[in-house]
């Protein structure tokens, strides 16, 4: 008798010894769980990126740029947080708490301008010059700020199908690591658009093409050249979009002396529906040997022209030391209303110009002048030059379309941006370093998973589990202690 009770004894202890070690190691496992839940900075550095593309995480040309981060930068993103739920706008939250647990220099917070009205006046753009509205994201330091739109977020794609635009991407790291550098950086390029010659307002009609200067750590300012008694001296590059009407001789003399002293300048010419000449923007590009075509271009080869009409085509995109960084072979480029831009017979030594889109050799440039004759295909539609011949070598890119930039043209089309930064790159001897690819949406999102849902999720995961099976483990020790 006593050997069986002794037997049963030692069975209970043992039992019981494993059912106690059991119960704490269950409790210490929660434990730490919901201290790593409660840690919101561990908790992000733990999380692991199972999507195909890497959606959630953040790239090697990031790192490098909050590694190098001296200034403190704050996100602000302007709506409420809380209540985003399973729209695109959780991807982004989700995927800049990166930027936040990677750097004690970035801060994220969140306002809603419905819930404090004054915001954005009092403190974010008190001058009204940002154009900041609900919805954007704000990126700021002590020197200057960035706004983030939609369209800056997310890559949006023309559906012929359904004759919309959707969404069919994420741009956001190369939208806020852009911006984040932008608004630290001590000295950055100053880009000067010119104004007072009929161009198109930049952030009316070309708002797209700032954000991604910007982005690519340039600054833009308007220039009017008349106002000014020479081309200011921190200028990197004069851009001159869409011009309506001439140079003056003067604005044409500043440019000269701006040219010869090193100064770079990008001219988009859009035909004009007059026969008015640009003579004096002519007389500084022959400084280049580059010419102005008074024509339209239209493309005739079936395979380069876009839904039957010849003035919509797709320009081949030349091979060179200029477009390397491009993968010219993948690049699809869709130009609407194009004039040529022809190479002059003035050869010189000093003076290399580069075609950089060319049509097939059907194309015809139709011209606008009475009794002038049509020309032949090829035509150059964006030519690249350097002269060497003053006292300091000076570029030039001369593209025959402006709309390829414009907020419409990028519609259609968003290369258009891509190609003139790659252009303002090489003027500064420097490649299109920050640039980073659009993450495309490769496999099927959860759209209709609710706030409400994740929250149950959440309880029945890091609450609910975890209190049954403490329950079983006390249910076993109470049990096995009586055996």
């Amino acid at each position: 008798m006593n050997m069986k009770n002794s037997f049963i004894n030692k069975r209970s202890l043992r039992f019981g010894s494993y059912s106690v070690v059991l119960t704490v190691i269950v409790i210490a496992a929660a434990v730490i769980l919901n201290m790593i839940v409660g840690a919101t900075q561990l908790r992000e550095k733990l999380k692991i990126d199972l999507t195909s593309n890497k959606l959630y995480s953040i790239g090697e040309k990031t790192d490098e740029v909050l590694k190098e981060l001296d200034t403190d930068v704050e996100i602000i993103g302007l709506f409420d947080e809380s209540q985003i739920g399973s729209s695109l706008y959780s991807q982004v939250i989700e995927f800049i708490k990166q930027y936040d647990s990677k750097s004690n220099k970035i801060s994220v917070r969140y306002v809603d301008p419905e819930k404090d009205p004054a915001f954005i006046q009092n403190e974010l753009d008190p001058e009204g010059i940002l154009g900041v509205k609900k919805s954007d994201f704000v990126v700021r330091s002590n020197k200057r700020s960035k706004v983030l739109s939609t369209y800056d977020i997310f890559e949006q794609t023309f559906d012929q199908n359904s004759y919309s635009f959707r969404v069919t991407g994420l741009n956001a790291e190369y939208a806020f690591t852009g911006a984040i550098r932008y608004v630290a950086s001590e000295n950055i390029p100053v880009v000067y658009y010119t104004e007072g010659h009929g161009e198109g307002k930049l952030e009316a009609d070309y708002s797209e093409l700032k954000s991604s200067i910007e982005l690519n750590g340039y600054e833009l300012k308007p220039l009017n050249l008349t106002a000014v008694e020479s081309v200011p001296g921190d200028a990197s590059v004069i851009l001159v979009v869409s011009p309506q009407q001439d140079l003056s001789l003067s604005e044409k003399e500043k440019l000269t002396i701006y040219m010869e002293n090193g100064g770079g300048t990008i001219f988009l010419f859009d035909p004009l529906q007059s026969n008015a000449k640009l003579q004096n923007f002519e007389d500084f590009l022959a400084k280049f040997n580059i010419g102005l075509g008074y024509d339209v271009v239209f493309e005739m080869a079936a395979n380069r022209s876009a839904y039957g009409q010849p003035n919509i085509f797709m320009p081949y995109v030349e091979n060179n030391d200029i477009t390397a960084n491009l993968d010219p072979d993948k690049l699809n480029m869709t130009i609407v209303n194009a004039r040529s831009v022809p190479v002059l017979k003035n050869v010189k030594e000093w003076i290399t110009t580069t075609p950089l889109l060319v049509t097939s050799s059907e194309a015809v440039g139709k011209s606008f002048e009475e009794g002038a004759e049509d020309t032949q295909g090829p035509l150059n539609i964006a030519v690249a030059a350097e002269n060497k011949g003053n006292a300091a070598a000076s570029k030039t890119l001369v593209i025959g379309n402006a709309y390829l930039v414009s907020d419409q043209g990028l519609d259609t089309t968003g290369t258009g941006k891509k190609f003139l930064l790659n252009g303002l790159n090489w003027m500064q001897d420097q490649q299109a370093d920050i640039y980073i690819p659009v993450k495309k949406y490769t496999t099927p999102r959860l759209e209709a998973i609710t706030q409400q849902t994740l929250t149950i999720l959440f309880i029945s995961l890091i609450i609910v589990v975890p209190l049954i099976i403490i329950g079983v483990g006390v249910f076993v020790w109470l049990r096995r202690r009586h055996l």
